[in-house]
């Protein structure tokens, strides 16, 4: 009898073999299921992230017009500052040259007027790289004293 049992475990596996097979088609089917929702909620995920990145980009790119448009009109106000400030300079030199040419006719009156007096000390003129503080201050103490010999 061995014979035919071992006929009908074979017809047995054999009757069990569709079956094994749809248990495993099934288990594909679900698996593939399985991965396709991971893979819809992975893409839900990364659309939300890049939805945000591009959000926050935008926004950075607007703050970096604003910044750009700021910058532009820092840069148009010095360059009126530095205008301003070589016609102011311009100036300064322009009186400089006046007051010594004022300050030479001065001292050139006075020796006429004071052939005697040694005006070495002053004939020198101001002193190279004085402030503008210590020309005024030198300029009012001597103010007086060419007044009196413009007078005379």
């Amino acid at each position: 009898m061995e014979p035919l049992a071992a006929e009908n475990e074979k017809l047995k596996e054999a009757r069990n073999l569709p079956e094994k097979n749809i248990q495993r088609a099934q288990r594909k089917r679900d698996l593939a299921k399985s991965n396709a929702r991971d893979l819809e909620y992975q893409k839900g995920v990364l659309t939300k992230k890049l939805a945000a990145a591009s959000e926050q980009v935008w926004s950075q790119s607007e703050q970096l017009a604003a910044i750009s448009d700021q910058l532009k009109c820092a840069s148009e106000q010095l360059e009126r500052k530095s205008k301003q400030l070589n016609s102011v300079s311009k100036q300064k030199a322009c009186y400089r040259h006046k007051a010594k040419a004022q300050f030479d006719v001065l001292v050139q009156e006075a020796k006429s007027h004071y052939p005697t007096t040694d005006l070495q000390s002053i004939e020198g003129g101001f002193e190279e790289g004085l402030s503008d503080i210590d020309t005024q201050q030198l300029e009012d103490e001597v103010e007086d004293a060419a007044k009196m010999l413009a007078a005379t």
